[in-house]
């Protein structure tokens, strides 16, 4: 539990630092003309991911990348962050192994059912 956690950080790190997801992300993204429409680019993708890993370490990658495209959409960051960590913790409730209290939950339903 922890040491995955601890290890994705490490592989987020190292991610931010290379850029190794820049462009991807840059190309996912686009170029949105208004708040609304870029809030819901970032959310969609977002979802969809933190459903299959846990949404700590997605936060993280995501983070450097979100600042860097509200720069050049010239959209606040502060805009885009908070629906950011809004979008993986939709997405992490969405399937069981999105997030670990998922998991703890359907433990302690088929410990006692």
């Amino acid at each position: 539990g922890l040491l995955t956690v601890l290890a994705l950080f490490v592989v987020a790190a190292g991610i931010s630092h290379t850029g190794a997801l820049d462009w991807y992300m840059g190309k996912l993204l686009g170029s949105p003309r208004s708040s609304a429409s870029a809030q819901l680019r970032l959310m969609v993708p977002i979802a969809v991911v933190s459903a299959f890993l846990n949404n700590t370490p997605v936060v993280a990658v995501m983070i450097p990348i979100v600042q860097k495209w509200s720069r050049t959409i010239r959209i606040s960051a502060q805009q885009l962050l908070l629906p950011l960590s809004f979008a993986s913790i939709l997405g992490g409730t969405c399937t069981l192994i999105g997030t670990s209290t998922n998991l703890v939950v359907v433990g302690l339903l088929s410990e006692r059912y």
